[in-house]
């Protein structure tokens, strides 16, 4: 195809034009991105980020698990996207006489063939993307997001497009040439004003995430108070919204999946993580951009109070936003810097009086290890520290399950004591923003692990193994115990063979198992307690949601400690009424605080530990 002089000049300028005005539309964007602070590295592991943007990014891994079907039809588009870059490169050069897809030699031809194949799988894609956005309304995460319409419908033409410059009759050609031309410069600008600005800003906040699920960075406690210059306590206002949080809020796709994964919300109460994300993306180019609150602006008081800290809304997301990290910030600035709004004060005064959320004597605990044989921890002797925390240790309704997990201790032979006291391990309070009880019960807690020479911890509580594992050592590098939970410890036993089970299903008929947030979500251990509970000839009974996707027991951020507001949703009934609906007797589970939660379910609740107990002989 052949162009004249002023076409090739008319090409020039509309380029220019576009480039101008996509540059002048976007600078705004990233300085607002780029007036944000540095919370911590995010350039460390290169090669890993990168093999994450691979792997969630161009094979669209997140997309398809989090909804397969429309998931599915995202990455036909997104296939699309990439391979049309090479003909859009050569369709732009070719009026300037450049053969760029020449250089493919005889390839070219069959290059071109795969272009038109995946042109058609990619109207397949959109059309089947809007009809579920224009058409199935009841289940369209936001059916009123009238730019998704123009965009897949200029997606579509530029396919049809190619389609007919591809294979189509000589006549209309050159016209058919230009409204392609046309269709292509138009899009640029328009990304940049509607929610598909994540086709250019999901691969850079992939790249950025971290690499672990609620990564907390410790406040400098120290600093802050030597500090004779305003320090930030939280995040109060919009000036103190790092750069990350920044592209959150830019990045955010609208598709609802973390509203969707989110227990509040699934339970009627107000918080909607997409909401906040989006009202954060709203303060751009408002006066609030640079100095409103946070809380009230970003996210209300009373959303801010339903969060359980489960994780699900940043396990599901496919483009790297972390509402954990927003959540937390806001929780610190109501602990720490306005003392208003918080929804566990009660909660963290007992722990602060007593050690323990239940307010129950230190005497009680001690009551505990002398009743129950449990041994002493001690140092150079002991091989395992079997950690009680705040449930175990202070809560009487919990006996059974530290009794049945000493037999079981006992019954492999296994060196294992308890610390003759223990501080909570200061996992709610950083939860609700205390970051300075946290740290001090964390300070003691070291204190004691070091000083017993600890080489080996136990926890039958997700919220202190997570704590242990990935908390303490940011405020104490040389703290490097091994911390297991229980259910981890007791399948090692069990394919050790120092523990053996009897496989006789004892009467407890059809078993279902929660998964706890922070042992499955947030630490990854799914198949142990599963593994266990066939040993033991139990049928297995999966709930609908579950693994990863496991709805919380509510208990997270203090809410097992904390009394429930009437004329609300809860969180708990939620879950209790899944389970008592999926046809198990029994229901497992393999976290003190998801136990009293969910207790009641069904005719018979029990920790993992009792469980094993009763089927080893």
């Amino acid at each position: 195809m052949t162009f004249a002089t002023w076409e090739i000049i008319l090409l020039s300028v509309l380029i220019v034009a576009t480039i101008s005005l996509f540059v002048r539309q976007i600078t705004p964007k990233i300085k607002f991105i780029t007036a944000g602070q540095s919370d911590r590295e995010r350039t460390d592991q290169t090669g890993a980020r990168i093999f994450r943007v691979i792997h969630e990014v161009l094979f669209q891994s997140r997309v398809i698990s989090g909804r397969p079907v429309v998931g599915t039809l995202h990455a036909l588009v997104f296939l699309g996207f990439m391979v049309f870059a090479f003909e859009t490169t050569d369709h732009f050069l070719e009026p300037y006489g450049i053969p760029f897809l020449s250089l493919l030699g005889g390839f070219e031809h069959t290059f071109k063939q795969i272009v038109a194949v995946v042109a058609v799988i990619v109207c397949i894609g959109v059309i089947g993307l809007a009809y579920r956005r224009f058409v199935m309304v009841s289940i369209s995460p936001d059916p009123k997001s009238y730019t998704s319409g123009i965009v897949a419908g200029m997606i579509f033409l530029l396919m049809v497009t190619y389609l007919y410059g591809h294979a189509g009759p000589e006549i209309g050609q050159k016209a058919n040439w230009w409204f392609h031309a046309l269709l292509i410069l138009a899009f640029p600008p328009l990304i940049l004003k509607s929610k598909h600005f994540h086709i250019i800003m999901g691969p850079v906040n992939v790249f950025f995430r971290n690499f672990r699920l609620g990564e907390y960075q410790p406040m400098d406690l120290e600093a802050l108070a030597e500090s004779e210059d305003e320090v930030t306590l939280g995040l109060e206002s919009m000036k103190d919204v790092s750069w990350k949080t920044r592209m959150d809020f830019m990045t955010c796709v609208e598709c609802k999946r973390c509203t969707e994964q989110c227990p509040a919300a699934n339970s009627g109460l107000e918080l909607q993580p997409r909401e906040f994300i989006l009202a954060g993306r709203k303060l751009l180019g408002t006066d609030k951009a640079v100095d409103g609150e946070v809380i009230g602006n970003v996210i209300t008081e009373k959303a801010l109070g339903q969060c359980t800290s489960c994780g699900a809304c940043e396990n599901i997301c496919p483009v790297g936003i972390e509402h954990t990290q927003i959540l937390l910030g806001a929780k610190r600035a109501q602990a720490m810097a306005t003392g208003q709004g918080m929804v566990a004060a009660d909660y963290l005064q007992s722990v602060e009086t007593y050690g323990n959320p239940f307010s129950a004597p230190k005497s009680n605990r001690q009551k505990l290890l002398e009743e129950l044989d449990l041994p002493v921890y001690e140092k150079g002797k002991t091989e395992h520290l079997l950690w009680l925390g705040c449930v175990w240790g202070s809560n009487e309704d919990a006996r059974s399950s530290v009794e049945a997990m000493s037999q079981v201790l006992k019954k492999a032979g296994t060196s294992f004591g308890v610390l003759e006291t223990e501080s909570c391990s200061g996992h709610h309070s950083r939860r609700q923003g205390e970051e300075v009880q946290f740290q001090t019960l964390a300070g003691e807690n070291l204190e004691r692990f070091n000083s017993n020479e600890v080489k080996s911890i136990i926890s039958p509580c997700p919220h202190c193994l997570h704590t242990f594992r990935r908390e303490y050592p940011t405020l104490d590098q040389s703290f490097s115990p091994k911390t297991i939970h229980h259910s981890e410890f007791m399948a090692q036993l069990v394919s050790g063979g120092k523990l053996k089970l009897n496989g006789k299903a004892n009467g407890l008929g059809q078993i279902t198992f929660h998964d706890p947030c922070y042992l499955g979500r947030y630490e990854g251990v799914f198949d142990e307690p599963r593994s266990l509970i066939q040993q033991t000839g139990n049928s297995l009974i999966e709930l609908p949601r579950h693994g990863a996707r496991s709805f919380c027991c509510g208990g997270g951020s203090a809410g097992f400690a904390r009394g429930h507001e009437t004329g609300e949703g809860r969180v708990d009934l939620e879950r209790k009424k899944e389970v008592s609906e999926c046809g198990a007797r029994t229901l497992v589970t393999g976290c003190p605080e998801c136990k009293m939660m969910l207790d009641g379910a069904v005719d018979n609740t029990m920790d993992l530990a009792e469980l094993i107990n009763q089927a080893s002989l």
